[in-house]
């Protein structure tokens, strides 16, 4: 991906005069009214992704965890966390961590992400994907979780911390959101770039390119994970994070405490938009918390599924944990 990342940035760098006038990103729409969703959990589950279940991996269907009883404190009800896994990944990446919050008390949503979870993970359907999907798909989720208990944390890797940054800025049912090495610009890419790159991205046909271009399908690691991305889904990904960089500067997030977590080992994302994410979200007197993983850990950028060869769940899943926890 790194090198794809160094040959788009070169791209973008040689079009952006010329583009710079006529591309321009389209606006999301306005958030949609809180509500929650009051009904059996097991049947809501598959209209979060707006799929077509006959499709979908058995193994990447939504998952709603009902928090252990004798956990819950004093007979209240249970706090709900809603995980979002990851870019060309599925709800599967979230179980063990899923199971151990629930074990503590929390009842879990997992849901399905739009255009992932494909049987067959050859598909191209990702390149489908729009941040409008995402929202939706995470408004879903949270109406979802409204109906399950309170508060409410969601918690996003990669893509989807990008969709948790958007719910923690306009949701106000969302008390809490954890960040989890969004992707709000590659690696590398200078930040006045990235805007015109996802422009440019968005405006050129759409193409494929292979998590480990000699591997190709033969790539180690989750058996449920897509071997390649789209060029539109990763360009929509940078879109909303451009979105949600944009309103952080306006006003003040709905969320009353936001954690963001990176790694400086991280070979996928541009941390100095991380950081400029929590500087802007500071700047409008929110509660933010960050935590960086030292790069001698060697935790990359899937820093949470299990099955990836570089795993270091060890070392994350307890930090994790706790940050969820407080």
């Amino acid at each position: 991906m790194k090198s794809w990342v160094l040959r788009a940035g070169a791209l973008a760098a040689v079009g952006a005069a010329a583009w710079i006038l006529l591309v321009r990103v389209a606006p999301l729409a306005e958030p949609s009214p809180s509500a929650a969703v009051r009904a059996d959990p097991g049947l809501l589950a598959d209209s979060i992704c707006d799929c077509d279940v006959r499709t979908i991996n058995p193994e990447c269907r939504t998952r709603v965890i009902m928090a252990d009883s004798t956990a819950i404190a004093g007979g209240s009800g249970a706090p709900v966390v809603v995980l979002l896994h990851g870019f060309t990944n599925c709800p599967k990446q979230f179980d063990r961590v899923g199971r151990e919050l629930a074990r503590r008390g929390f009842t879990v949503v997992i849901p399905l992400l739009p255009r992932h979870g494909m049987a067959d993970v050859m598909t191209t359907e990702l390149g489908r994907l729009s941040a409008e999907d995402l929202v939706r798909a995470g408004e879903r989720s949270v109406n979802l979780a409204a109906g399950l208990g309170r508060p409410i944390t969601v918690v996003g890797l990669s893509s989807s911390a990008v969709l948790a940054g958007w719910l923690a800025q306009h949701r106000p049912d969302v008390d809490g959101a954890i960040l989890i090495a969004p992707a709000l610009g590659p690696k590398g890419m200078p930040a006045p770039i990235v805007g015109p790159l996802t422009g440019v991205l968005l405006r050129l046909p759409n193409f494929y390119v292979w998590w480990d271009s000699k591997l190709r399908e033969k790539n180690p690691g989750p058996r449920q994970c897509y071997p390649r991305f789209a060029s539109h889904a990763i360009a929509q990904v940078y879109r909303l994070g451009g979105v949600v960089l944009r309103d952080a500067g306006r006003a003040k997030p709905r969320a009353r405490r936001l954690v963001i977590v990176t790694t400086a080992a991280d070979d996928a994302v541009n941390n100095e938009l991380c950081e400029r994410l929590g500087a802007l979200w500071r700047a409008h007197g929110a509660r933010v918390e960050s935590y960086q993983f030292p790069a001698g850990m060697g935790i990359r950028h899937d820093m949470i599924d299990p099955e990836q060869p570089y795993q270091r769940i060890g070392m994350v899943y307890p930090v994790l944990e706790r940050l969820i926890a407080q």
